[in-house]
């Protein structure tokens, strides 16, 4: 029986957060299947892979099934991202280290440098699983195009950036949710804002066809 209104929206909101919860346990389950240091990096792209599903519409899809064969599929190249991203944050641990020995102007210079740097490296990294689980590209054309979708909608970033504040805050209020929906409720934030970032690039190409660069995206 479909319910509408005040109801529905209700039964529409229970359902998500019943879904939320149930992968959020796979999250947990698959990274352990992966011996927790391999299993990080597939597990969470089986979570993007399945967020995506869900938010095109397939909202009927065999979950655990899907999650195994998004898992297994994306084993090798999630780590090879995951061990890229660790060499770069080891190298910005490495580049803060010699700023705090550094003096004077040249302090001050490293220091704002830096943290352009990882603001930049961050937003990448909030795009970077919706652009792994949503389009076949070559491995360094993932890094590229997450840093250019951070940019191509400001405000679907921005969105983004709010939405996952607030978990945040609401994690520290209560706790307990981390449990059950401390990887599931963001990656359902950062899947559907990067969305709304796809939506306008490809309104974009469609408008100006000659931008050849992202019409295979």
């Amino acid at each position: 029986m479909e319910m509408n209104g005040f109801l529905g929206g209700l039964y529409k909101l229970g359902e998500w957060i019943i879904r939320l919860v149930y992968v959020n346990i796979l999250w947990i389950l698959f990274i352990l299947v992966g011996g927790i240091a391999l299993g990080i990096m597939p597990s969470t792209a089986a979570l993007f892979a399945i967020m995506r599903k869900w938010m095109i519409g397939d909202e009927n899809l065999p979950v655990f099934k899907t999650y195994w064969h998004s898992y297994k599929k994306e084993f090798t190249q999630s780590n090879i991202i995951g061990l890229i991203l660790g060499i770069l944050l080891l190298i910005f641990y490495i580049d803060y280290r010699v700023i705090l020995i550094s003096q004077g102007a040249s302090f001050q210079i490293l220091a704002l440098f830096l943290i352009i740097i990882l603001f930049l490296f961050t937003l990448m990294c909030l795009y970077i699983f919706p652009v792994f689980v949503s389009y076949e590209l070559k491995l360094v054309q993932y890094f590229k195009y997450s840093f250019l979708f951070a940019f191509a909608s400001p405000l679907s970033t921005v969105f983004m950036i709010i939405g996952l504040f607030f978990s945040c805050i609401l994690a520290i209020i209560v706790p307990g949710l981390i449990v059950f929906l401390g990887v599931s409720a963001p990656a359902f934030i950062i899947m559907a804002s990067a969305n709304r970032a796809f939506e306008k690039v490809k309104h974009k190409v469609q408008q100006h066809p000659a931008h050849q660069d992202t019409t295979n995206l």
